[in-house]
């Protein structure tokens, strides 16, 4: 048997194993192996998630919580107590103008019905996992459900929301964008409209959504696929005057 036949033999008597991968947050994924070796995250259902207290089964924890944090970001708090992080619990309210009828925020924001009416919301782009569109009835919404990775191809999305931004900027409306805590997913989203809708470097876009936003901060993976688009931007650019 030849060394290649006896690698492929071995391989076969190995045993699939699911791993439970727990991020700095204290939540968990699991993590399965794909045919071509590749790797997957699957979210974990609660009623998997053995040992894991929610905020419904911690009384104590509960009468903490304010009644306006989501039933989902409760989970994550109580997940996060157990690896002993101390979670602020008040909500993020803060609507950050960058553009001309754009705003970003948390999705607490995306909550407050009052607060959307108060800034005159008309379109609200909900990038967030697991939150639904509150008020169906009332706002035009764009759904494109991203996981916080490095690995999520967020720029494939770029095209999308440039265009259902401007649309609703151009029909004399305004666009919240939000994920969960206001910080990677909308503000990349953000810093993209900016490069594509006033020729900006990644570097300015940046600056100017973080002046608005001073908790922006896209993941490592996020910011690589902004320079990515920044020399597509421009290269594109290049191309038509020469």
């Amino acid at each position: 048997m030849s060394l290649l036949q006896r690698l492929h033999s071995a391989r076969k008597k190995l045993t699939k194993v699911e791993t439970v991968v727990t991020k700095p947050d204290g939540s968990q994924v699991l993590e399965k192996r794909n045919r071509d070796g590749g790797f997957r995250q699957e979210s974990i259902r609660e009623e998997d998630e053995e040992g894991l207290k929610t905020i419904q089964e911690d009384k104590e924890a509960s009468s903490k919580v304010d009644g306006e944090v989501s039933k989902r970001r409760a989970k994550k708090v109580a997940r996060a107590r157990q690896f002993g992080f101390v979670v602020d619990l008040k909500p993020d309210l803060q609507v950050a103008n960058f553009a001309e009828g754009v705003c970003i925020s948390s999705q607490d924001v995306a909550a407050d019905f009052a607060l959307l009416k108060k800034h005159k919301i008309t379109h609200i782009l909900n990038c967030a996992t697991g939150i639904k569109n509150m008020f169906p009835k009332n706002f035009q919404y764009l759904n494109i459900e991203l996981l916080d990775e490095p690995s999520t191809m967020i720029k494939h999305h770029f095209r999308v929301t440039n265009e259902f931004i401007l649309n609703a900027v151009s029909n004399k409306g305004n666009v919240l964008i939000h994920c969960n805590a206001g910080i990677s997913r909308s503000c990349t989203i953000a810093i993209a409209y900016v490069m594509w809708s006033q020729r900006k470097s990644y570097f300015d876009a940046f600056e100017v959504v973080k002046k608005a936003r001073p908790g922006c901060r896209p993941n490592d993976g996020f910011m690589r696929q902004l320079r990515e688009y920044e020399d597509e931007l421009f290269r594109s650019a290049v191309c038509r005057t020469s």
